[in-house]
């Protein structure tokens, strides 16, 4: 339970002997209750659209408007932290309307990052934890032969 929450109920268990249960019961119930990754996904995406009618200052890139709990003079920035901490795909999705390549270089390490593979070469420049991360230096897969191990193998005095 997230710290918020936690106020939220502590308050209600002090202020539950002075409302009717019903009433007690029916907003613990709401405190409680999980949402769905998407349900949260979608009501971010509505406030998202609401944060674009917004209007902002393009010099000083602060609002000029109350949004939500932020008042005027609010830089964006602290605003796209706050979708960026809750929504789950990021606030690139959000700001590049889910295009599929928002961040190109981002998608392209990412792919490279797939290629690494479990490593026992320890004393490697490429070793990373017990991985090797040679791809991502040079783009393609080291050259491993049965005969001779890891031709493209660096020794690193560091890690010995």
């Amino acid at each position: 339970m997230n710290e918020v929450k936690r106020q939220a109920t502590e308050t209600m268990d002090e202020l539950h002997q002075t409302i009717p249960y019903c009433s007690y019961c029916a907003v613990m119930d709401g405190l409680q209750e999980i949402e769905t990754l998407r349900d949260r996904d979608e009501e971010l995406e509505k406030l998202w659209a609401e944060f674009g009618d917004v209007p902002m200052n393009p010099e000083t890139e602060c609002i000029e408007a109350p949004f939500m709990g932020w008042g005027v003079g609010i830089h964006r920035e602290e605003i796209w932290s706050w979708f960026d901490q809750r929504y789950s795909k990021g606030i690139a999705y959000l700001l590049y309307g889910g295009a599929e390549d928002y961040v190109p270089e981002t998608k392209r390490l990412y792919g490279l990052r797939k290629r690494c593979f479990e490593c026992e070469s320890r004393s490697c420049q490429f070793n990373h934890d017990g991985e090797c991360r040679f791809v991502l230096v040079h783009e393609r897969e080291p050259q491993i032969t049965e005969a001779d191990g890891c031709i493209d193998y660096d020794y690193s005095e560091e890690n010995t």
